[in-house]
């Protein structure tokens, strides 16, 4: 019995030996076809995607400058504070502004002055209304009493026209009684050539009387429309005197509109001129966005430094115009195009991953100057590569907050 298994063992052995050359056989063709599809898969990547070599996240800078010249006060601001927009970031003063506040001065003496003109012509002109009003009130009487007159003149002229015409129906009738009775031979003919003389006398003077009431007539249709027939009748002092006061009151009303429109002028520059010195004695500072301070130039005490305007006092950071720059080699240049979808991955250990599109795409950067507005600036590439900034598809609203809106975190931007 102990034979028969020691003939066994090398059998059990031989067997063992050929099972696991068999295994790493098998693996040996496994690992190899898996590092063949690895290498595969890469090569399928490299010419499908591009992937950027440097990338990180940057975002647009916003410097304040100072507006006047004049001591700055700033609030106590550090940097990477979150500034909301609207924010008192400090102010500016300057009580010393010789040549506007002349100006000003000025403009409120041409003011007073041209407002006192006014003042007078209204008085002037006030007055002479009024006596417009009593010499009208007066020339009204006697255009009244004048009418009067010549209606008393048609009515007189009227009755004599009357009288004159009885006289000559009475001449008409002796006349033509003598004429008859001088036929019969009871009178002589120079009596009845007598009374036809008097009928023709007593027709001359009816048609003078006629005359007389027609001229009366048109001279009182003339008096009621203001007018005289009679040139030898002149207006009335009180007429003479209104026309003049008429001519004057519409100067004065002229040279009132003029001063009127001298008073709004001096008004608005003079508002203008005020604003103007205002803005010159304070400036206020505010965050013009939601930012975060990325640089803090100057800083000032409880007294403040002086500065001179155009100074650049800090640099905010605009958190909602983020987007990741991405360098990659310029022979991708052709598998890229604007608005193209882009993956950025942080590196921070999160492998986060958010979503944009191309935005633009430029050349040459490194050798020439670009980037002086964004909080990260292109480093000096190396040969051949190409600039590329995708916009984040929420505008970076996931990177907003502390720690500088994640600018200038490295990444990873991959193009499909």
């Amino acid at each position: 019995m102990p034979l028969t298994l020691f003939q066994n063992k090398p059998q059990e052995t031989a067997v063992e030996n050929n099972l696991r050359r068999r295994f790493f056989r098998w693996f040996r063709i496994l690992f190899g076809a898996g590092l063949m599809i690895f290498a595969g898969y890469l090569f399928w990547q490299r010419q499908t995607r591009v992937i950027s070599r440097v990338g990180y996240i940057n975002a647009e800078l916003i410097t304040i400058y100072a507006p006047i010249t004049g001591t700055l006060h700033l609030e106590r601001i550090n940097v990477g504070s979150v500034l909301p927009k609207g924010f008192l970031i400090g102010s500016i003063t300057n009580e010393r502004n010789p040549q506007i506040a002349i100006d000003v001065e000025n403009l409120n003496s041409r003011l007073r002055l041209t407002q006192n003109q006014l003042k007078s012509v209204n008085e002037r002109l006030n007055a002479r209304q009024r006596l417009a009003d009593f010499l009208t009130k007066k020339t009204q009487s006697q255009i009244s009493l004048d009418i009067d007159f010549f209606r008393a003149n048609v009515e007189r002229a009227r009755s004599e026209l009357k009288q004159a015409q009885a006289n000559l129906e009475l001449a008409r009738k002796e006349a033509q009684r003598f004429i008859r009775l001088a036929e019969e031979g009871a009178v002589s003919q120079q009596r009845a050539d007598q009374a036809l003389a008097e009928m023709k006398a007593a027709e001359a003077l009816v048609a003078s009387r006629q005359a007389e009431v027609d001229r009366s007539l048109s001279a009182l249709t003339a008096i009621q429309q203001g007018l005289q027939l009679d040139s030898a009748r002149t207006f009335s002092f009180p007429q003479i005197r209104l026309l003049d006061l008429q001519q004057e009151i519409t100067d004065l009303i002229q040279e009132k509109r003029q001063l009127e429109v001298s008073v709004l002028t001096l008004e608005q520059e003079l508002r203008k001129a005020q604003l103007q010195l205002n803005l010159q004695r304070e400036a206020k500072l505010e965050s013009p966005v939601n930012s975060v301070v990325w640089s803090v130039n100057i800083r000032t005490g409880e007294l403040g430094v002086p500065v001179h305007g155009g100074t650049a006092i800090l640099q905010l950071l605009d958190c909602h115009e983020i987007w990741a720059t991405a360098l990659v080699t310029e022979r991708a240049n052709r598998k890229l195009r604007l608005g193209q979808p882009a993956e950025v991955r942080l590196l921070d250990g999160s492998n986060r991953i958010y979503r944009g599109r191309v935005r633009s795409i430029r050349g040459g950067v490194g050798r020439i100057t670009a980037g002086a507005d964004v909080a990260v600036p292109p480093d000096e590439l190396v040969r051949n590569e190409i600039e590329v900034q995708v916009t984040l598809d929420d505008r970076g609203e996931a990177l907003a907050g502390g720690r500088f809106c994640s600018v200038g975190q490295s990444v990873e931007v991959i193009f499909p």
